[in-house]
């Protein structure tokens, strides 16, 4: 058997390499959209270059923070032994054939499809197998959270030539991420919150969480399985009442007391862009153009801004670092909500600015997690400096 200690660091844990993988993919995927928006001459015939770039921000960049997480956070719930060695190669061997095919070799989706199916069932099972060993039934939740991502996935790959249907499949699996951080975001941020600054913050009440949750994934299954057009008047209502349960709920976290902590404020104003685009999509009715920008605010804000937020406090606390943001990480998260203002908000206060927007929240998502790679690629790929395993 292979001791912990001779396998490579980013290896170890599922985190390291998970991390790692989303970041620097998220530099590379947003730089090809950047280089599309400016030449788009250079594009190739095989795939509609909307349905690439909404595709791999969902299961190119955010899929492998979700893995990295849960896997690494599975072996603490659990006690049990973490993924680590052939089986991480193995899983995060199947992104990379995927991005390389949708990339290099767009021809072979199929190919693609099949290494996704793999990844998300290799998550799956790793997650499964540990939860039910000590019957954790609250994180079996994460489960069929990630069935319905592999049938939005595989829907979204059938529905390639149907732009219509292809974005409402990808709207709805930018809901199913999003479900994660309702989930884990509301159970760190007040726990973060709550140790860092002192505070006795009230228990989270049962009803509330369910709800938070409950109204999100019911979200995320009507916006990508209903048409639009006979239920725009309930899902505008049922946005309004999910905004005003997530108002309520991150209210109860006291966020405002934060501002001094860049690891919490990034949290909690990644979490506050939910029930804002909530109330967004409740406003824009059924106007399509509206509601494409208002889910941006969703995908860079929340799941971009949390995804960054969480990589940089986890990445310190597993590695045995003090929990002290690494200079100039607080600009990467401003960068990033930046991005989420500029890209969704900028199109509707001014049709003419879209282009514009588009592109400037392209570069600051970019140098955002740039910055992000520079100073935390030495702190991912080597040992833990406390010299236990992981």
């Amino acid at each position: 058997m292979i001791e912990t200690r001779d396998i490579a660091p980013i290896w170890q844990l599922a985190f390291r390499a998970g991390f790692l993988a989303a970041a620097a993919f998220a530099v590379l995927a947003m730089g090809r959209w950047l280089s599309w928006m400016l030449w788009p001459q250079t594009w190739h015939g095989y795939i509609p270059p909307n349905w690439w770039h909404a595709h791999e921000m969902i299961f190119g960049f955010a899929l492998p923070v979700v893995a990295g997480f849960l896997l690494t956070a599975v072996a603490t719930w659990t006690s049990l032994p973490a993924t680590r060695g052939w089986r991480l190669q193995l899983l995060f061997g199947m992104w990379l054939v995927a991005r390389l095919v949708l990339w290099l070799a767009p021809q072979w989706r199929l190919v693609a499809w099949v290494a996704e199916m793999v990844f998300i069932a290799i998550i799956s099972i790793e997650l499964g197998a540990r939860v039910w060993a000590r019957r954790q039934w609250r994180n079996m939740l994460f489960l069929p959270v990630l069935l319905v991502l592999m049938l939005l996935d595989s829907a979204s790959y059938l529905c390639l030539e149907e732009p219509t249907t292809a974005t409402r499949l990808h709207f709805g699996a930018v809901w199913m991420i999003t479900v994660f951080i309702v989930i884990i975001g509301g159970r760190v941020t007040p726990l973060f919150t709550s140790n860092r600054l002192g505070l006795k913050l009230p228990p989270q009440p049962l009803w509330l969480d369910t709800l938070a949750i409950g109204s999100i994934i019911a979200i995320g299954l009507v916006s990508a399985f209903v048409p639009q057009e006979g239920i725009a008047p309930w899902l505008a209502a049922l946005c309004l009442a999910s905004g005003a349960l997530h108002f309520y709920r991150m209210a109860r976290w006291r966020g405002w007391k934060t501002l001094k902590v860049p690891l919490l404020w990034s949290m909690h104003l990644s979490y506050l862009c939910i029930p804002l685009a909530l109330l967004g999509l409740a406003l824009a009715g059924q106007d399509p153009v509206a509601n494409k920008n208002v889910i941006h605010l969703l995908g860079i804000g929340t799941i971009g801004g949390m995804i960054l937020a969480m990589m940089s406090r986890v990445s310190l606390g597993h590695t045995g670092r003090p929990l002290e943001l690494p200079r100039p990480v607080a600009l990467a998260f401003a960068l990033i909500m930046l991005a989420a203002v500029t890209r969704s908000a900028l199109p509707l206060l001014e049709a003419g600015l879209t282009l514009l927007s588009w592109r400037v929240a392209a570069f600051l998502w970019i140098a955002a997690f740039s910055i992000f790679l520079y100073r935390y690629w030495p702190i991912l790929t080597r040992p833990r400096i406390d010299g236990k395993p992981g």
